[in-house]
């Protein structure tokens, strides 16, 4: 069994990649490695909401980044608006030789005690999907892959578009799309809060409170959004539209 420094080093590894070899298929066994992990994810009274579409098409993986691109200008938009200026990282995945689309149906909430299904049935689907998309990026590692996470698949306008291409029927829905594929390089590790920072014991503890000078502080120094997005990660200048997890 794998023993907790062996799963610290694969979380340590573990990185959003955002460069693929265009030269380098990923075999179908290690495809189906990844997700007979995924679908072993803990999900709310074990209602498994998950599906995946792997898509390996070259044709519909360049109308997907394309699509993707053509919303970011909206993106932009805003962030000139309101902050004055703006830079989204770009399609990095676009030489990712598959993507995997996870998408949810939540009707398996009716799995649930009714009050637990109305004051927490979205909160227990979108867990479960979070689980699932986790050991995807993890198992992905072990395999000496690469994986991103592309949030915008699950927008309004993406969402209607791929659902309407990928023929997905309209009581699911999309969660994240996967590119995956052998990284051109692996970027350093992010910042990370220290773990005495962060636990309180019995309680929680005043004097780790973070007043709004010490968040700000913190955004403009270890996030994508501040001085990290703009300087190092994979060198690419980025804004809160484009997340690093």
């Amino acid at each position: 069994m794998l023993n907790v420094d062996e799963l610290a080093e694969l979380v340590r590894t573990r990185r959003t990649i955002r460069g693929y070899d265009n030269d380098r298929d990923v075999p179908e066994e290690c495809i189906q490695k990844i997700l007979d992990i995924a679908r072993l994810a803990p999900s709310g009274g074990n209602g498994q909401p998950w599906e995946f579409i792997v898509i390996r098409d070259p044709e519909m993986r360049q109308r997907i980044v394309d699509f993707y691109q053509k919303q970011t200008e909206d993106k932009l938009e805003m962030e000139r608006a309101i902050r004055g200026k703006a830079s989204i990282g770009g399609a990095g995945f676009r030489n990712a030789p598959v993507f995997i689309l996870v998408v949810g149906d939540p009707r398996v909430n009716q799995c649930y005690p009714i009050r637990t299904n109305l004051e927490k049935g979205n909160q227990h689907f979108i867990s479960g999907l979070a689980s699932a998309t986790l050991l995807i990026h993890l198992a992905a590692t072990t395999l000496g892959l690469g994986s991103q996470w592309v949030s915008d698949a699950n927008s309004p306008y993406m969402g209607t578009m791929l659902k309407a291409w990928l023929g997905i029927p309209e009581e699911l829905r999309i969660y994240e799309l996967i590119p995956i594929g052998y990284p051109t390089r692996r970027p350093p590790a992010p910042p990370r809060r220290s773990l005495e920072e962060i636990v309180h014991r019995e309680r929680y503890e005043p004097a780790k409170r973070r007043t709004d000078e010490d968040m700000q502080k913190f955004i403009q120094t270890m996030t994508r959004a501040g001085n990290y997005g703009r300087s190092k990660s994979t060198g690419e200048n980025a804004s809160p539209g484009s997340s690093d997890q």
